[in-house]
């Protein structure tokens, strides 16, 4: 099994699990780890449209030069929503740091 396979499978299987873990009791949680969730699915819809997008391009059309198709199909289910969760958490952080000073005054 290839890296990219595995990649793929943990991408489409594992990645809603730990998704469905995360998100069990979310209002519980704290904001930051709810604003991570929620980067992190985003970024998993986004790879699922890629993924079906570049997975939709007949194989006579592939070239052996392409990495944009490989991504896109094997990867991005995996580090998509991972990205999309940092982005999360650090848009919520600086929104809550504009937040703060906009009621201090400063």
């Amino acid at each position: 099994m290839s890296a990219g396979l595995l990649a793929f499978l943990v991408g489409l299987f594992g990645m809603p699990l730990v998704l469905l873990g995360y998100g069990r009791r979310l209002r519980r949680r704290p904001p930051a780890v709810r604003a991570a969730f929620w980067g992190a699915v985003a970024g998993h819809c986004l790879a699922g449209v890629l993924a079906m997008v570049f997975g939709m391009i007949p194989p006579e059309a592939w070239t052996p030069e392409e990495r944009i198709r490989g991504f896109a199909g094997l990867w991005s289910l995996l580090v998509l929503p991972v990205l999309g969760g940092l982005g999360g958490a650090v848009l919520h952080r600086r929104f809550l740091r504009r937040s703060i000073l906009s009621r201090v005054g400063a």
